[in-house]
């Protein structure tokens, strides 16, 4: 009788291990479809890590070379975004501004006026902050951490600005970084000091109907930086070529020689010094070269300073874009050979 007892419960046993395998063998086994994550699949992550839910940004984000920063989500969100969302990047950057957040001001305001969908009022106030804030930031000795255009250089032995300037790569003209750090030339430093610089290019677009240049820094994926609008004067009856353009090697000059264009009344070149000189009291010039199908064949276009202010503003001149003293003196300081664009819109 007992060993029938033992028998029974022996396979009693027996029977219960071999349904608990079972049973792991299908919980767990090699060939159960895989369980469902907790979190929807768009938002699963490693640990700790919060993985923004698909859609434009996260969209740009992942495409972003590894070098490149990411796009700031104000930026990103304010470029495609209805006006209501404009408007609410430039409120966010006017209170940023009070608080003392000077870079992120900076980045909030310059998207909500790339946006191109603030209201008149709305896009004059917020093009009026970020030029002093681009003052502040840019074109000051000052220096503010998490600045992605701006860093600290401490020179060395046989350093100049311009070698320096080509050495780092900066794309902005060597007399900037002397005028950003308060040096009255070049021979001025000296090893072991430190110095602000800037990475550019810098770059404009004139937009006709306005008559206006907007001014901005962009190097590479990196954000756009407004920097300042000022008043222009264009070609009359259209003679200014819409197009994309850049600044041509060779072509930035003071007291440059006029040149008179065949629709001219004037048929000999105008120097420095002639009462009839068109250039402005320092003869700035900044020529061009057309870079698309609409100005590449387009040749003697510049930017100039004027001796006919009343002429900013109206469409008075033989297609070049007049600027007064003040304000071409500021674009060539900025705008680099080669590599700074301008942008003729409608």
């Amino acid at each position: 009788m007992k060993t029938r007892n033992r028998r029974i419960w022996t396979a009693v046993v027996i029977a219960v291990l071999v349904a608990a395998g079972v049973y792991l063998e299908l919980t767990y086994g090699p060939w159960k479809p895989l369980a469902k994550s907790p979190l929807p699949q768009e938002q699963a992550g490693p640990v700790g890590v919060q993985v923004p839910a698909k859609g434009p940004l996260a969209a740009t984000e992942e495409r972003a070379p590894s070098a490149t920063p990411a796009a700031p989500k104000v930026a990103a969100a304010a470029a495609s975004a209805p006006s209501a969302s404009a408007s609410a990047t430039l409120q966010q950057g006017l209170e940023l501004m009070k608080a003392g957040k000077t870079i992120e001001a900076r980045r909030a305001l310059s998207a909500a006026i790339f946006s191109g969908t603030l209201s008149e009022a709305e896009a004059d106030e917020a093009r009026a902050a970020a030029t002093r804030l681009a003052e502040e930031t840019l074109f000051s000795e000052k220096f503010f951490d998490g600045d992605p255009y701006t860093f600290q250089y401490t020179f060395v032995s046989g350093d100049t600005i311009n070698t320096v300037e080509r050495k780092l790569k900066l794309h902005v003209p060597a007399q900037l970084i002397l005028k950003i750090n308060g040096l009255a030339h070049s021979t001025a430093i000296r090893a072991g000091q430190t110095a602000k610089m800037i990475q550019g290019p810098f770059h404009a677009v004139v937009g006709k109907n306005r008559f206006t240049l907007d001014l901005y820094l962009q190097r590479d994926a990196m954000e756009k930086v407004f920097v300042k609008r000022v008043k222009v004067g264009l070609g009359a009856n259209g003679a200014t070529p819409v197009g994309a353009w850049k600044v041509g090697v060779g072509k930035k000059m003071i007291n440059a020689t006029w040149y008179p264009p065949p629709s001219s009344t004037i048929h000999q070149p105008l120097r420095p010094g002639d009462p009839n000189y068109p250039l402005g009291k320092s003869g700035y010039w900044i020529g061009l070269v057309g870079t698309d199908a609409n100005t590449a064949a387009c040749d003697g276009y510049g930017l100039h300073g004027t001796n006919d202010p009343a002429s900013i503003g109206k469409a008075a001149s033989l297609g070049c874009i007049r600027l007064a003293d003040p304000d071409i003196e500021l674009v060539y300081s900025l705008l680099y050979e080669e590599w700074s664009t301008v942008q003729v819109v409608p």
